[in-house]
C-alpha cells in the first residue's frame, strides 16, 4: 500500500531519474528521430478520433456509438503515451507516464471486450439506406429475371403455334 501512496504522491515528481537525454548514449540523429517519430504518432493519433468524431456526428442514428467513442479514447490514449515518451527527454515525469499506460491499457481492454460483445451484430448490420438498396437492386434483378423469362415463355408460345400450324399442314397433305 505504501507503493501505491508513493506512486501517486509523487506523480509529477521528476527527482527520482533523470530526463531521457541523460540515459544511455543518445546521439543527435537517434534522439531527435525517436522524439519526431513518436510526435508523428501523437498528432496521428490526435488527428484520428477527430474525425471519427466528425464522422460520428454526420451520421444520424449510428449504431454501435459506444464502440466508436471507446476507440476514439483507446486511439487518443496510445497518441498520449506516444507524447510522454518524447517528453520525457526532456521531463522525466515516468510515474506519470505509467499511469498513461495504465489508462491506455485499461481502455484498449475495455474496446476489446466491446468489440467482442458487439462483433456479431456488427457483421450482420446493414444499414438502412443499403438495405433499401439492396431490395430495390434485388427487384431489378428479379424484374429483369421474370421480364427474360416471359419473353422466353412467349418465344416458345410462338415456336409451339408455328409447329402445331406445320403438323396441321401436313396432316392436310395426306
Amino acid at each position: 500500500m505504501t507503493d501505491f501512496y508513493d506512486f501517486f504522491s509523487n506523480l509529477l515528481y521528476t527527482g527520482d531519474w533523470p530526463p531521457r537525454w541523460n540515459c544511455g548514449k543518445w546521439t543527435d540523429f537517434h534522439g531527435w528521430l525517436t522524439i519526431l517519430s513518436d510526435l508523428m504518432i501523437w498528432l496521428a493519433y490526435f488527428f484520428i478520433p477527430v474525425i471519427l468524431i466528425k464522422f460520428t456526428q454526420s451520421k444520424k442514428n449510428l449504431p454501435f456509438l459506444p464502440v466508436f467513442w471507446l476507440f476514439g479514447a483507446f486511439i487518443i490514449l496510445c497518441g498520449f503515451t506516444h507524447l510522454m515518451d518524447a517528453v520525457i527527454f526532456w521531463w522525466p515525469a515516468y510515474r506519470f507516464g505509467t499511469l498513461v499506460k495504465l489508462l491506455t491499457s485499461l481502455v484498449s481492454l475495455g474496446t476489446v471486450v466491446a468489440l467482442i460483445k458487439y462483433l456479431p451484430l456488427m457483421i450482420n448490420f446493414i444499414p438502412k439506406d443499403e438495405e433499401k438498396k439492396e431490395i430495390i437492386d434485388s427487384n431489378k434483378v428479379l424484374q429483369s429475371t421474370i421480364t427474360e423469362l416471359n419473353k422466353q415463355v412467349l418465344s416458345k408460345e410462338n415456336e409451339i403455334d408455328r409447329m402445331k400450324l406445320e403438323i396441321a399442314r401436313l396432316k392436310n397433305l395426306q
